[in-house]
C-alpha cells in the first residue's frame, strides 16, 4: 500500500485511446479515481479547464476500471472517456490499483516530490479538488 514517504515506482498505463504512457518521472500530483462518482468529478472539473491545465500543474490522472467487466469497459466507459478534453490513464489491473489508498466516493490525490509521496489527500467535490491543485 502506498503511504506517506513511499516512493512511487515507474509504471506504464494506457490512456483512453489505447496509447501507452511510461511514467518514469512522477508528476507533482497523481489523482486517482476509483468509481463512478469520482469519475464524474474528474470529468466535470477537468473538462471545464483549459487544454494545458494538467501540464501546467504537473498532474497525471488515473481511472481504475479494474472491477468493471471488460465488455462494459469497452462498450460504455472507454467510449465516454474518449470524449474528454484531457488525458486519463486507465488501470485495468486490480493488483496495480489496490496499491493506492482510497476512501469511498472520494478522489485520492498523491502530492509527490521526486516520486516520493509527501501528502495523501481525499477529495469529494470540485472545491476541494481546486484547492488541492491550486492551493
Amino acid at each position: 500500500m502506498i503511504e506517506q514517504n513511499s516512493t512511487i515506482e515507474p509504471f506504464r498505463l494506457n490512456d483512453q485511446f489505447g496509447e501507452e504512457h511510461r511514467l518514469e518521472q512522477m508528476p507533482k500530483l497523481l489523482i486517482c479515481s476509483f468509481g463512478k462518482e469520482t469519475g464524474k468529478l474528474i470529468s466535470n472539473y477537468f473538462n471545464a479547464q483549459d487544454a494545458n491545465y494538467l501540464t501546467k500543474h504537473n498532474i497525471k490522472l488515473i481511472a481504475d476500471v479494474s472491477s468493471v467487466p471488460s465488455l462494459l469497459r469497452g462498450t460504455f466507459i472507454l467510449p465516454k472517456m474518449k470524449k474528454y478534453s484531457f488525458e486519463i490513464l486507465i488501470s485495468t489491473e486490480s493488483k496495480f490499483s489496490e496499491q493506492f489508498p482510497r476512501e469511498e466516493d472520494k478522489l485520492t490525490l498523491l502530492k509527490l516530490e521526486n516520486g516520493v509521496v509527501q501528502e495523501i489527500v481525499f477529495v469529494a467535490d470540485e472545491a476541494g479538488l481546486k484547492e488541492s491543485i491550486e492551493g
